[in-house]
C-alpha cells in the first residue's frame, strides 16, 4: 500500500479530520443531501459538510474496492458507502473519488455518488 492510499484509509477508518489540510477542497455531485457542491477549508467539512450529510445519514461507513493512481499524482478510489437514513432505512450508494494528497495530509477530494442507488435499494428493502 503506498503512502497516499494508507492516509486516505486512515481517514476513512478513523474520520481524524487532523488528517485533511487546513485548505482542504472537498468537492461533491449534485445529488448529494448536502445545500452545496463544494466546501473549502477543514472548518467547513468538519463543522458543516458532515454534521449536514449525518444528519440525512446517521450511518455511513465507506467500503473501499479499489484505488488506482492518476497519471498527476491524485488517487482514484471506486466502491460504495454503506448508509442507513434517519428513517431506519438501509442500502449502498457507489461512488468514486478522486483523492488529492500534499504532504502527510488530505488536499482534495472530488466525490461523485449515485444517490439514486440508495433510493432504489430503499424502495426493493
Amino acid at each position: 500500500m503506498n503512502p497516499a492510499e494508507a492516509l486516505i484509509r486512515r481517514w476513512m477508518e478513523s474520520g481524524d479530520h487532523s488528517l485533511l489540510a487546513e485548505d482542504v477542497s472537498w468537492r461533491v455531485s449534485p445529488g448529494y443531501p448536502v445545500p452545496r457542491t463544494e466546501w473549502r477549508g477543514r472548518a467547513e467539512v468538519e463543522g458543516e459538510f458532515f454534521p449536514t450529510l449525518r444528519r440525512s445519514f446517521p450511518h455511513w461507513r465507506i467500503a473501499v474496492d479499489a484505488f488506482a493512481p492518476l497519471s498527476d499524482g491524485r488517487l482514484l478510489a471506486s466502491g460504495a458507502y454503506d448508509a442507513r437514513d434517519s428513517t431506519g432505512r438501509e442500502g449502498r450508494v457507489p461512488f468514486l473519488h478522486v483523492w488529492s494528497i500534499r504532504g502527510e495530509v488530505i488536499a482534495g477530494v472530488e466525490a461523485v455518488a449515485d444517490f439514486a442507488a440508495f433510493a432504489v435499494s430503499r424502495a426493493q428493502g
